[in-house]
């Protein structure tokens, strides 16, 4: 019998269990016989180099500090995650580095799968990946997730797509073909199982449960956006969430769906209300999720929602190809208020050829719906690869990108612009309104990182 070890990377704050490796743990046991085990190398590191923040919001009791303490916490942390990506970059071992190494091979795993979610967790799963290839020869490294480079793909011994492209290797057999009599025997019919964690470990007050509810974003129009790459649009069954959340035997849940329409939330609805938990989500505020619709979400459980507003301009929202405008994004965020759901509204400054008075329109449009707005998380925009508006540059004023070779990431892209704020000048900006802003916030504004945590205050 194979052992096969699925490890979630370093860095970011262990704020709920990682959603992948949990769902391809669940379909694994579900498809195979061999022994399979998972390790979330994630939260083993911020209890090694954190222990007193992890006791702090596990325990917390007097929220009064928790935005001095968190700002301290992210300060902190952005230093010592800098700090360790520059010792990879100069070929030294990070922190914990031997610790991390020891968890994985106690386990004496004959195939380590690392699933990479973000771009930051290239760092440690380089150091690591190289050195388990080089010492250790009888383990074979996989890796897979949307955040894997090319650097990190010429030192595994195996760079797979999806679950079924691991099932296949780790059974040496070829079932991915539908013509294949034994691709009809696969078994999707199962529960995420979250049981293989220890939930009172991660970072919050109350375990939080990520959940998908369908393979990617359904709209798959915004500019901005490369999540949904070129995967097909599939909702999951909701028998089968929902037998996720009642094994659980837990009450709060993040649904992590980049979009979900309304026709799909109506019926999760309808599921999640006799089971008396609590959700969140994110979404789009489109016209269609009007107060009726909104009051029946709030009264399924629904309680806190990440708005993808962007932008208070029509003309910029319709650059970014969002479908929305800014007066039924007024009208769907007052309802959302009005039925008692947390608003936390995501903002994006200085899309390209967005001028200082689109910037200051936004800006606007915050104060002027402060009523209803929760919180506030505003950042800047940054160029990605397979977006739109980088596979057509002139189409949204951009007349040169510019891509820096990295060490361990992939390069980093800059660019110039024929009109409009620069990033730099969109940067200055959002910092010259940074008390305006906070202003708005109802919450802790250093929630914006940790959506868990504000979620976690709602009932």
């Amino acid at each position: 019998m194979k052992k096969i070890l699925l490890v979630y990377l370093p860095f970011c704050t262990p704020a709920s269990p990682p959603y992948s490796i949990t769902h391809l743990y669940s379909f694994l046991k579900n498809n195979c016989s061999e022994h399979i085990e998972v390790l979330d190398l994630n939260l083993e590191f911020h209890k090694l180099k954190f222990p007193e923040y992890q006791t702090y919001y596990k325990n917390i009791k007097n929220w009064s500090n928790y935005d001095k303490t968190t700002h301290e916490y992210i300060k902190l942390t952005s230093t010592v995650y800098s700090d360790n990506n520059k010792k990879v970059v100069k070929g030294e071992k990070p922190e914990f580095f031997n610790e991390l190494i020891k968890k994985i091979t106690d386990k004496e795993p004959d195939i380590v799968a690392f699933s990479i979610v973000y771009s930051s967790q290239a760092f440690y799963g380089y150091s690591i990946i190289k050195e388990l290839t080089s010492s250790n020869k009888q383990i074979i490294n996989i890796i897979g997730g949307p955040a894997i480079n090319e650097k990190l793909m010429k030192i595994a011994d195996k760079v797979l797509n999806n679950e079924i492209d691991l099932l296949d290797y780790i059974l040496g057999k070829k079932i991915t073909e539908e013509q294949n009599p034994e691709h009809d025997k696969l078994n999707f019919n199962f529960s995420i199982d979250f049981s293989i964690y220890n939930l009172t470990e991660y970072f919050t007050i109350k375990p939080v449960i990520p959940i998908k509810t369908s393979s990617t974003c359904y709209y798959k129009k915004c500019a901005f956006c490369s999540h949904f790459n070129k995967t097909p649009y599939h909702e999951f069954s909701l028998d089968l969430i929902k037998k996720t959340i009642i094994n659980s035997t837990q009450r709060y849940f993040f649904l992590i769906d980049d979009m979900i329409p309304t026709k799909r939330l109506l019926e999760i609805a309808e599921v999640f209300k006799p089971l008396n938990i609590y959700w969140t989500c994110q979404l789009k505020p489109t016209k269609d999720l009007n107060y009726e619709i909104l009051k029946k979400l709030k009264e399924s459980g629904l309680r806190l929602v990440m708005w993808g507003v962007e932008s208070g301009n029509d003309r910029i929202l319709k650059l970014m190809r969002k479908g929305t405008n800014k007066k039924e994004i007024k009208q769907v965020l007052q309802d959302s208020h009005d039925v008692g759901i947390k608003n936390n509204v995501y903002i994006l400054l200085g899309f390209p050829t967005e001028t200082k008075d689109e910037f200051l329109e936004t800006i606007e449009f915050l104060k002027k719906n402060e009523r209803n707005i929760d919180l506030v998380s505003a950042s800047v925009f940054g160029l990605q690869k397979n977006t739109e508006i980088y596979n057509h540059p002139d189409m949204f004023g951009i007349t040169n990108i510019i891509e820096e070779e990295r060490t361990i990431l992939d390069p980093k892209i800059s660019y110039e612009l024929r009109e409009g704020l620069t990033q730099d000048e969109a940067c200055k900006l959002r910092n010259r309104y940074k008390k305006t802003i906070e202003h708005i916030n109802k919450y802790p504004k250093t929630m914006s990182f940790f959506r868990e945590h504000m979620f976690c205050l709602i009932e």
